[in-house]
């Protein structure tokens, strides 16, 4: 029996990228989007380079505008019975990603939106599964190893998105018992690995874009002490994975870190950044607390359009359990790339698109 899916966060990135993926697996799933009235036109859009891709999705994919945070996910009573009673598979992936978000609009999304998405779950008499997208982030200011089945534990928060998406993967895990869930957490997710196509400047393309801008024969600074480790995972790696277990069985019920189980060093990925592009190794450490105070200017955040939350992700030292990933991935063929190999095709792409807009220049919904 064909999939009838129902996907929050279209036509986000992730998002088109992964119905692809999904298509692969299952070539006669149907597909409902939940789209933000702003956005329908983009959907559409995005929707019409997917049917060409695949022509057979004509009649088996549609537009409904909604809203997550809102009661019956912003639809009429009568269209809500229906789509419940016609889906199989959910996928919850719009958020807010932003670190910078203010704390009730993170709130309203990212924890009021997931739970109208599980009472939506809750309200689908055929449903076999529901797949969120979590982050790694929710480990908040924990350091050291965390493990894939660790959630609250105590941790404090850098940001409301961290702390948001902690709380609404909590409220997805008391309900799975009710809801057949498999809980996935990216790392931070950058360009294609192949082609560096990417429809974000964030994470570590702040830093391409803004040297962009710098001669290289000018001397620079590390950012920070440099040891701690970067998590990085190239989209293409991401929904791949997504895609293979959304076909697993096993993969119900347990939480997956999608996330490099082999993460460089901040300075070896500074490095690597810096050899792409033409510079000199760095001569000097900056302290972490310097470069945040310097970042606090507004007049130079601009100018290099560089957050100072960078700077703070740079120099936190976590390490993200794989356990999970490898057991169920191990037979796919599907891993994560090393960074440093596909460096050079990101710096690549900042420099033949200068022009793509900067995450704080848009909405960021996944």
């Amino acid at each position: 029996m064909a999939s009838k899916v129902f996907l929050t966060g279209f036509p986000g990135f992730i998002a088109r990228r992964l119905v692809d993926r999904l298509l692969r697996k299952d070539p006669e799933a149907s597909f409902v989007f939940l789209v933000e009235a702003r956005l329908e036109r983009t959907a559409a859009e995005s929707l019409r380079e997917l049917q060409a891709r695949h022509p057979s999705l004509g009649g088996r994919a549609k537009i409904v505008t909604g809203d997550i945070s809102k009661p019956l996910l912003g639809l009429s009573q009568d269209t809500y019975n229906i789509l419940a009673a016609g889906t199989t598979h959910v996928w919850h992936l719009a958020a807010i990603y932003d670190l910078a978000v203010p704390a009730a609009l993170a709130y309203r999304v990212n924890v009021v939106g997931t739970a109208n998405v599980l009472d939506f779950c809750g309200a689908c008499r055929n449903l076999k599964r529901l797949d969120y997208v979590s982050t790694c982030y929710v480990s908040g200011t924990r350091q050291g190893l965390v493990l894939e089945r660790e959630l609250d534990e105590g941790q404090g928060f850098k940001n409301h998105y961290e702390s948001t998406k902690c709380w609404a993967e909590i409220e997805v895990r008391r309900r799975m018992d009710r809801i057949p869930t498999c809980i996935l957490r990216p790392a931070v997710v950058i360009g294609d690995s192949k082609t560096g196509e990417t429809d974000k400047y964030d994470g570590p393309y702040f830093l391409i874009a803004a040297l962009v801008k710098v001669p290289t024969f000018v001397p620079l600074i590390n950012i920070g002490e440099g040891h701690s480790s970067l998590n990085l995972v190239p989209v293409d790696f991401l929904v791949a994975a997504m895609a293979e277990l959304w076909v697993q069985d096993e993969a119900l019920g347990k939480t997956v870190h999608l996330a490099d189980p082999y993460p460089h060093a901040s300075r070896e990925v500074f490095g690597g950044i810096l050899r792409a592009m033409g510079f000199r190794k760095p001569v000097v450490d900056v302290p972490p607390a310097l470069l945040e105070a310097s970042l606090s200017v507004e007049a130079l955040r601009r100018f290099l359009r560089v957050p100072k939350q960078l700077v703070t992700y740079a120099n936190h030292e976590v390490h993200y359990d794989t356990t999970n990933q490898r057991k169920l991935l191990e037979r796919t063929g599907v891993g994560c790339p090393d960074l440093l190999s596909y460096l050079p095709v990101l710096v690549d792409y900042v420099k033949r698109n200068p022009k793509k807009r900067f995450l704080d220049d848009r909405e960021a919904r996944r």
